[in-house]
C-alpha cells in the first residue's frame, strides 16, 4: 500500500510542473490540491472494490491463503483512507462519510456491540441494511473486529452470518468510497472558484496533524494527562496503529505537500516548504522503521522510546505548519475548516 501511495506521490508532485486540463499554464495551489486529492480518492475507491471482491472470494471458498489476502486487502484499503483523511471538508462531510469509513474513537465498544447484534440476526443483512444502521457497523473498524477480535475465536469467519455481514459491510464501503470519489470530482468547480478554500485546506491539514499528535498517539500513549491505554489506539485489534499513522503521513506528502510548496513559492517562502518536506520525510522514515502496533509498545521500553520520538517529530511537523507556515501565510489561529462549505 505504501508503494502505491508513493506512486501517487510522484503523480501528485508532477502537478507542480504539469498543467491540469482545466488549469492555466501554471496550476494554482488549489488546482494542485484538487487534482492530487482526486488521485487519492480514486485509490481509496479502487482499494475498497478490491476488498469487496476479496471478501466474496473468501466466502465462496474459504482457506488460509484467501484469508491472508482478505486481511491484506483490508489493510490496504484502510491505509488508502488514512492517506486522504487530512481532507476534512467537502463531500467527506456529507452523511458523516468520515464516520462511516472509520468510527473512532470507540470508548464504549459500540463497534463490537453492533457486530455482535448482526452476527446473531436471523436474517442476513445486505448493504442497504448496513447503510441504514449506525456508523459503528459501516466501516473499517467493524471489519477489523470480524477479522481480529478475540471474541471471533468462538465463531468461524467463514460462517454464513459472518460472511454475510462482511459482504454487506464491504459493499456499503465500496459504494461510499465510489460516491466520495465522484462527488470530489463534481466538487472541483466550487472548490476552485472559492478563494478561501486555500485557507480551508491549510486548516484541515493542521487539524489532521493535531489529531495525529493529540488523539491518535498522545492519548493512548498516556501523554495527555491520563494513564496510557492501548485500547484508545486505532486498529489496536490488528496491531496496525503505526502503519496507519505512516499512511497518513504519506498521504500528506502525496496530496498536500505539492500544493503547499506552490503556495509558499508564491509567497517567496520556499525554505519553509523545504523545511516541512524534510521534517515530513524524516518522520516517515522513522514511522516505517517502527513495529506496526502501538499497544504492545506500551510495555516495551525500547519500543516506547521509538514511539516517543515519532510523537516529537509529528509535534515538530504540527509546529511548522500550524505556527511558522500559518503565520507566514496569514492563516488565523482557530480557523474552522468547515467554514465556507
Amino acid at each position: 500500500m505504501i508503494a502505491s501511495l508513493r506512486r501517487l506521490s510522484l503523480l501528485a508532485c508532477a502537478l507542480l510542473a504539469t498543467p491540469l486540463s482545466f488549469a492555466t499554464d501554471t496550476p494554482t495551489p488549489q488546482e494542485m490540491w484538487h487534482g492530487a486529492v482526486e488521485l487519492q480518492y480514486a485509490e481509496l475507491s479502487a482499494a475498497s472494490e478490491r476488498l469487496e471482491s476479496s471478501v466474496a472470494r473468501f466466502c465462496q471458498a474459504p482457506d488460509e491463503v484467501l484469508r491472508q489476502r482478505l486481511e491484506n486487502d483490508w489493510l490496504s484499503a484502510y491505509q488508502a483512507w488514512q492517506a486522504v483523511r487530512f481532507i476534512q471538508f467537502g463531500p467527506v462531510e456529507q452523511n458523516s462519510r468520515g464516520w462511516q469509513l472509520q468510527f473512532w474513537p470507540d470508548r464504549k465498544n459500540l463497534v463490537g456491540r453492533k457486530v455482535g447484534v448482526w452476527l446473531k440476526a436471523t436474517d442476513a443483512p445486505d448493504a442497504q441494511d448496513i447503510a441504514g444502521d449506525s456508523v459503528a457497523i459501516q466501516g473499517f473498524p467493524a471489519l477489523e473486529y470480524l477479522l481480529y477480535d478475540d471474541a471471533m475465536g468462538e465463531q468461524v469467519l467463514s460462517d454464513p452470518n459472518a460472511c454475510s455481514l462482511m459482504q454487506a459491510i464491504t459493499t456499503q464501503l465500496a459504494d461510499t468510497t465510489s460516491a466520495l470519489h465522484r462527488d470530489w470530482q463534481a466538487f472541483g468547480e466550487h472548490y476552485l472558484d472559492t478563494a478561501n478554500y486555500t485557507e480551508i485546506t491549510l486548516a484541515s491539514a493542521i487539524q489532521a496533524l493535531e489529531l495525529l499528535e493529540d488523539k491518535r498517539l498522545g492519548e493512548p500513549m498516556g501523554l495527555k494527562g491520563a494513564p496510557a491505554n492501548g485500547y484508545l489506539a486505532e486498529a489496536w485489534r490488528s496491531g496496525q496503529t503505526v502503519r496507519l499513522v505512516e499512511s497518513s503521513l504519506e498521504g500528506l506528502r502525496t496530496g498536500f505537500l505539492p500544493g503547499l510548496t506552490a503556495l509558499l513559492r508564491e509567497a517567496d517562502a520556499l525554505p519553509l516548504a523545504e523545511a516541512f518536506r524534510d521534517q515530513l520525510d524524516k518522520t516517515l522514515v522513522q514511522a516505517s522503521e517502527l513495529p506496526p502496533g502501538l499497544a504492545p509498545a506500551l510495555d516495551d521500553e525500547e519500543a516506547f522510546r521509538g514511539l516517543q520520538s515519532l510523537y516529537l517529530n509529528i509535534s515538530q511537523l504540527r509546529h511548522l505548519l500550524g505556527n511558522e507556515i500559518a503565520n507566514e501565510l496569514g492563516l488565523m489561529r482557530g480557523f474552522n475548516s468547515s467554514d465556507g462549505d
